[in-house]
């Protein structure tokens, strides 16, 4: 072994000073290397606990005058503070104290998590509240206006059908009197064909107007359906964009829909992944039938929807899917029928 390994076979570090330190840099590259003793406890931080051993290389004429001037470097000061046993007892108190300490701390950080949650629930509570009451206001005055557009519709036509009477009977007794004032067969005649012409044109004028009539209470009956619709749409996308129980209760409603038990793929919104995985344990416990659950994140399912794949197919419960078959119960129990419907039903009458 080269004189390098052996120093630092059981020390830390070695430095040299004076009048011989370069040669001894040359033989241990890794030594540090000062001036003189003075410079080595200026720059160097020797701790209470640090063991220093002096080992004179060679002579040291160019640091002391002789043996006597080099026994006179200062003591060092006796170190008297706490001994390892002291620290390791002082330590261990300090272990223990903060033990008890950090148990404190938690203690505390969890009762103000369960009232940040109680707290966030209340909230919550009150705003769904809150919507449905909104929801409820918006449908009644949208029930309101279609009556109103209803009831305008109808009076218009009633007016119309009775203005276009009263215009017949008044043709027809101005005919009646023309004739009879001419008192002559021709006149007569003219009168009656006069009487013809304008009655034609009176069934004509009530057939026009009884037509109007029915194409504004078609027009106003889609229009109600199509407000209902957009009603619907608006009530379902502002409770499933702000209400975070909406992803949980149709995921649960979806699991139940599960017949056979076996293990399901949930595809949720990448907003709804955190909290959806947070609850399987919880919907694992409530619906028999699943027994493992893994969550991941579909783009192609809206906030507030899921999609649940087993082994025997998939349950749907996108909002937009629930929409769609919202839209289509209402379509389907609307009063309002199509141009060829109607046309279709009038063919079959006269058949």
């Amino acid at each position: 072994l080269g004189i390098e390994n052996i120093v630092f076979k059981k020390n830390d570090r070695v430095i040299v000073f004076g009048k011989s330190k370069n040669l001894l840099l040359s033989k241990i590259p890794m030594a540090t290397s000062y001036k003189t003793l003075d410079d080595i406890f200026n720059n160097e931080y020797l701790s209470e606990y640090s063991c220093i051993i002096f080992s004179p290389a060679c002579s040291s004429f160019d640091q002391f005058k002789n043996y006597i001037d080099r026994g006179e470097i200062a003591e060092v000061e006796e170190y008297i503070g706490p001994t390892a046993d002291d620290l390791r007892k002082e330590a261990e108190a300090f272990k223990a104290g903060w033990e008890i300490e950090k148990k404190r701390m938690l203690d505390e950080a969890q009762k103000s998590a369960d009232e940040i949650v109680k707290k966030a629930e209340d909230a919550a509570f009150a705003e769904v509240k809150r919507q449905t009451d909104q929801a409820q206001v918006i449908k009644a005055d949208a029930e309101k206006e279609a009556q109103d557009i209803v009831n305008k519709a109808q009076a218009e036509a009633q007016e119309i059908i009775a203005k276009a009477h009263s215009e017949e009977n008044e043709i027809r007794d101005s005919a009646y009197r023309k004739g009879y004032d001419e008192g002559q067969k021709s006149g007569y005649n003219d009168g009656q064909s006069e009487l013809n012409r304008l009655i034609e044109r009176v069934h004509k004028i009530v057939e026009s107007v009884m037509n109007r009539r029915e194409e504004i209470l078609r027009d106003t009956e889609q229009q109600i359906v199509d407000l209902v619709i957009l009603m619907t749409r608006k009530i379902v996308k502002i409770i499933s964009e702000n209400q975070k129980g909406v992803v949980l209760s149709n995921v649960l409603s979806a699991l139940k829909k599960v017949k056979t038990r076996c293990s399901v793929i949930i595809r949720v919104n990448i907003e709804d992944l955190k909290l959806t995985s947070e609850h399987t344990g919880e919907f694992i416990k409530r619906v028999e039938a699943v027994q493992g659950i893994t969550v991941i994140e579909d783009s192609s399912v809206d906030k507030g929807g899921c999609v649940v794949e087993t082994d025997f197919g998939a349950i749907d419960a996108r909002i937009a899917s629930q929409l769609g078959e919202l839209e289509n119960k209402i379509l389907e129990i609307s009063p309002v029928k199509t141009v060829e419907a109607k046309k279709e039903t009038a063919a079959s009458e006269k058949m």
